[in-house]
């Protein structure tokens, strides 16, 4: 009798421990697809906000004179806007050395960076800016509050604008194929043949960054 009793209380112990068992492996199942899921979805809003290109603005179809940038009369004239510490600035950089290339001694460039007078004592030393100065042909400009970029008619980091050598507006967008990629990508291409064409049609690109007043 007491064998008996010996032999199902084993027999009992048993099948609780496989039911825990059971239950941790379960749990453990449930985790790793909640966090499979997780990194889907962490992937999906990575992905959407990288080919999510900002809003479409009114830039100007003809060179703003009264803005105090220099028009190079005769020469292409390429112009960029950004902000020193957005993230996504380098890879524009990286793009806007190959366009320089591409013109050679026919173009010019004009980077202007937002450049808040408190922020200026840190963001005028930023690599991207010192990266940018050993760009040949190309000018760097600051704008103080904003009024150079809504005089050109741009709102985000990393807008370029292509002029011809009267001033008139030939492209206009971004030239990065997603935000914060650098590498070949259709928006480059379209930027370098207007700079081969010289008298190009006009161009539109989805520009990839941030807002130029966005980081503080």
């Amino acid at each position: 009798m007491q064998v008996s009793q010996t032999r199902g209380s084993s027999s009992s112990s048993k099948k609780t421990s496989v039911r825990k068992q059971t239950a941790l492996v379960c749990l453990l199942l449930v985790a790793y697809v909640v966090w499979i899921g997780m990194l889907f979805i962490g992937h999906l809003v990575l992905f959407e906000y990288e080919l999510t290109p900002s809003p479409l603005t009114n830039t100007k179809r003809v060179f703003p004179h009264h803005s105090g940038v220099q028009l190079a009369h005769g020469r292409q004239n390429i112009v960029l806007f950004l902000h020193p510490a957005c993230p996504c600035s380098v890879a524009t950089v990286d793009e806007f050395h190959q366009l320089m290339r591409q013109g050679d001694k026919d173009s010019v460039g004009t980077v202007i960076f937002y450049m808040p007078p408190e922020k200026e004592g840190e963001w005028s030393l930023a690599p991207i800016i010192q990266s940018v100065k050993r760009i040949r042909n190309v000018s760097v400009e600051y704008d103080t509050d904003g009024s150079l970029a809504q005089t050109f008619g741009v709102t985000t980091s990393g807008h370029v604008l292509i002029y011809d050598g009267r001033g008139v507006l030939q492209f206009t967008g971004g030239i990065t194929g997603s935000r914060g990629h650098s590498g070949d990508n259709h928006y480059l291409e379209l930027a370098k043949q207007c700079i081969l064409a010289r008298k190009a049609k006009y161009t539109t690109t989805p520009v990839f960054g941030c807002s130029l007043r966005a980081i503080r």
